[in-house]
């Protein structure tokens, strides 16, 4: 006999909606749910422990993208902004094929707990104004993504392949363009779009 949702878990049924089906300790909390309460609805079937402090709906389609949220909700207390090479991916600019997500937090922000494997994480006080969402994921924008990449040693031709789809696609202005073309002393400055 499956038990009829309450008016707080259909909340935090419409909360995950928006999110590929996640919710997070804090979004229980805002619905007037304990966080032990979260652990009972897992026992019973009702969420499927992500991660700590991260359940999923599991009648909720994920997709995709779910991982990418998952990783933007890890670090509690925050959300955490996709950047370096899983940022080229969501902004599907180049073959870049990340290993791992790369999760950057505030330099001050110090996880309570043990990095997944899969995330790597960066700590680094970005600009709101290099932030942006794809589908509600929190992500940096292309220039700041491939400058990052660019330190971290990305190849070149993934680097000048992200560039030009990036203008093409008008991610990157005509300046942007040049200037990472410059920046990254890429062939053709100036020159095809």
């Amino acid at each position: 006999m499956s038990r009829v949702p309450t008016k707080r878990f259909s909340e935090l049924a419409e909360t995950a909606a928006d999110r590929f089906g996640l919710v997070t300790i804090d979004d229980a909390r805002e619905v007037g749910y304990e966080p032990k309460t979260l652990a009972k609805l897992a026992g019973r079937g009702q969420l499927e422990r992500v991660s700590r402090g991260v359940y999923r709906v599991p009648f909720m389609p994920g997709g995709a993208m779910q991982a990418y949220m998952a990783a933007a909700l890890w670090p509690q207390g925050i959300h955490g902004v996709l950047t370096h090479d899983t940022a080229l991916d969501l902004w599907d600019v180049s073959d870049v094929n990340p290993a791992k997500i790369h999760i950057t937090v505030p330099r001050g922000h110090r996880p309570q707990r043990a990095i997944p494997r899969a995330y790597v994480v960066h700590r680094e006080d970005l600009d709101p104004a290099e932030v942006t969402a794809i589908e509600g994921i929190p992500v940096v924008k292309l220039g700041p993504a491939l400058r990052q990449c660019a330190r971290e040693h990305l190849g070149r031709d993934l680097l000048e392949q992200a560039v030009r789809h990036g203008r093409a696609r008008g991610l990157l202005s005509a300046q942007e363009h040049e200037t990472l073309m410059r920046e990254f002393a890429l062939e053709g400055v100036g020159g095809r779009a």
